[in-house]
């Protein structure tokens, strides 16, 4: 668990803090064992499905960013000094790493986005830079000197760097961190790390979508469940023809049509929402059991003893309105129903899915298994081997 500073507790921290100011944990995590060595973080960046990045450089050279994956000869060849190596969404590829993201269950689960981890040379930066989301950075191995400007005055970018670094960072606050000490960052603090010997930080960061992301995901909820509002020009006249121009009766049309489904129904603009924060990486999909299996099929495995299990690289969560309850999944959503809820967090929530999901789902029953078979299909969830199942077919 976390261990607050004196006077603090979640409650407090969201008040006070979340999405307003800097917050230093000193020794946040005691006893503190880093969950992942160097070597691992390297074989990581190895692989094919995996996002990583190495930066080099440093203020008077300016930075230089090389996308991987690598080969364990790009780090045995490294420079002693001056570079970064970055692994995004680790506790996707090593579940294990999921420890580090149990703390923060005082946010909600559907805001957390990943944990990066980093690792960095002597003298390894990827220069002062500012963050639009929250992050949480936690110190894993060695020293790292933080250094912070609440509220930069210059937003402008080096242009001598591939990577989105200031121009003209000034510092008004240094802070040492070692290991098991954290650094909480809303957005828009600018912030600059580097340290004078080896170190790992272990990054939380959450999700931030923008308008635009939503506003995209309610027009395709919207072409789904309204697909007859089209544009429509009855009336029409010769003297609207003028080469190019879009004439001014042609512009009317459109707002009558955006103001009949404008702001959308609420209901659509939540599955928008989730399906823009549970959306996942194409590379994080890439290597998932995709298994086409009819909902028949689905109800006489968990009759059989078969189990469910979410893909670990899967997003799941749930929203309720009035009488309607959604499930999201990987960009994905279903509507299941008035009374669900219970249904739906248990989708969201359990490790193991099994035959008593069926009995629970009462109503809802074929509907779920409907589901069930599109998250299969989608790889969102695969069948788990059952081990009291092996034994009895082993002994046999």
């Amino acid at each position: 668990m976390i261990c607050w500073p004196a006077g603090l507790d979640a409650d407090r921290f969201l008040a006070e803090y979340w999405q307003r100011r800097a917050l230093f944990f000193r020794a946040a995590f005691k006893p503190w064992i880093c969950p992942i060595t160097p070597e691992e973080l390297a074989g990581l960046a190895c692989e094919p499905d995996v996002e990583s990045r190495l930066v080099e450089g440093n203020e008077a050279s300016g930075w230089t960013l090389r996308d991987g994956p690598f080969e364990e000869s790009d780090f045995l060849c490294a420079e002693d000094t001056g570079w970064t190596l970055l692994v995004q969404d680790v506790e996707k590829h090593l579940p294990g790493l999921h420890s580090v993201l149990a703390p923060f269950g005082f946010l909600p689960a559907w805001r957390i986005d990943d944990l990066m981890v980093s690792y960095a040379a002597p003298g390894g930066s990827v220069g002062p830079h500012v963050d639009a989301y929250d992050v949480f950075l936690l110190q894993g191995l060695g020293h790292r000197n933080w250094f912070l400007e609440t509220k930069p005055s210059d937003l402008q970018y080096r242009t001598d760097s591939s990577l989105r670094v200031l121009r003209n960072f000034q510092a008004e606050r240094r802070i040492s961190m070692a290991p098991g000490d954290m650094l909480y960052l809303p957005p828009g603090v600018a912030h600059h790390g580097v340290g004078d010997e080896a170190s790992m930080t272990l990054s939380i960061g959450f999700r931030a979508p923008t308008a635009g992301e939503i506003v995209s995901a309610a027009g395709e909820v919207l072409n789904r469940d309204q697909p007859e509002l089209r544009y429509e020009d009855p009336g029409l006249t010769s003297r609207e023809s003028r080469g190019g121009e879009i004439g001014r009766n042609a512009l009317d049309r459109n707002a009558r049509l955006l103001a009949q489904s404008w702001p959308p129904d609420p209901l659509i603009g939540d599955e928008a929402f989730g399906r823009v924060v549970t959306g996942s990486k194409p590379w994080l999909r890439a290597g998932r059991v995709l298994e086409a299996c009819a909902p028949g099929q689905v109800e006489a495995r968990l009759g059989a003893g078969h189990l469910l299990e979410r893909a670990a690289t899967g997003r799941f969560a749930w929203s309720s309105r009035d009488d309607q309850v959604l499930l999201f999944a990987d960009g994905a959503s279903w509507r299941l129903g008035a009374g669900s809820e219970a249904l739906a967090a248990r989708l969201c929530e359990a490790s193991d899915l099994d035959q008593r999901l069926l009995p629970a789902a009462g109503e809802f029953r074929q509907r779920v298994l409907i589901v069930l078979a599109d998250l299969l299909e989608l790889g969102s969830l695969e069948w788990k081997e059952n081990p009291t199942m092996d034994k009895e077919l082993f002994d046999e």
